[in-house]
């Protein structure tokens, strides 16, 4: 993972999510709603690092987040012990979460499961799990697959091209990210760093 990045995923005070995709509306005059999405379901992250982290321990990561601004390319993952049990687990009841591989079509809404390890009732995954296709993009499930069903639905088209292979589930993703805001940071009562606002990161597609 790259370290300046990881390291304010690992010690956020709070991430927030946002998998939306944009959309243009109109409102005509008798109130007729008309929308078109316009695609870009990116993944983009708002990360807000803690007031008060000791600037002796966060200065060399600092350097390193300094360092990498806003045009370095890095790889980030929640696999922090603090989320592994909360933020993105694998809620389906395979034996475990390792063993699952599938084929993918670019611009399908979805995939087709080729092997998995082993369950007999309950699901293969669960809405809301998230799946990575082999080392390519992250996609979140939205719809349960029954222990008998191999059809995946995905929240987004697939971007990645048409192939096959392993699938990294829940805290195992890696996403490819960019940092597009990058907040200031100050020293106060000599040994704490505040920040300005919140680090923003969009997933990257170059």
């Amino acid at each position: 993972m790259t370290t300046a990045f990881q390291y304010v995923f690992d010690n956020a005070e709070s991430i927030g999510f946002n998998r939306r995709a944009v959309t243009a509306q109109t409102i005509s005059r008798d109130n007729t709603v008309r929308t078109v999405s316009r695609g870009g379901q990116l993944w983009r992250f708002d990360v807000k690092l803690p007031d008060g982290i000791a600037w002796s321990n966060a200065r060399p990561y600092i350097e390193a987040i300094d360092y990498a601004d806003r045009y370095t390319i890095g790889t980030v993952q929640l696999n922090d012990a603090g989320y592994t049990s909360w933020m993105i687990p694998y809620r389906g009841n395979s034996v475990n979460k390792t063993g699952f591989a599938a084929t993918w079509t670019q611009g399908a809404t979805s995939i087709t499961l080729t092997s998995s390890p082993t369950t007999t009732s309950g699901y293969k995954f669960r809405v809301g799990d998230i799946i990575q296709l082999g080392t390519g993009s992250v996609y979140s499930i939205v719809a349960d697959v029954a222990f008998n069903s191999n059809t995946v639905s995905l929240n987004r088209p697939v971007l990645d091209a048409t192939g096959s292979g392993a699938l990294s589930v829940a805290e195992n993703v890696i996403w490819s990210v960019i940092c597009t805001e990058m907040p200031t940071w100050n020293i106060f009562s000599r040994d704490q760093v505040s920040w300005s606002g919140s680090f923003v990161f969009y997933e990257s597609r170059t």
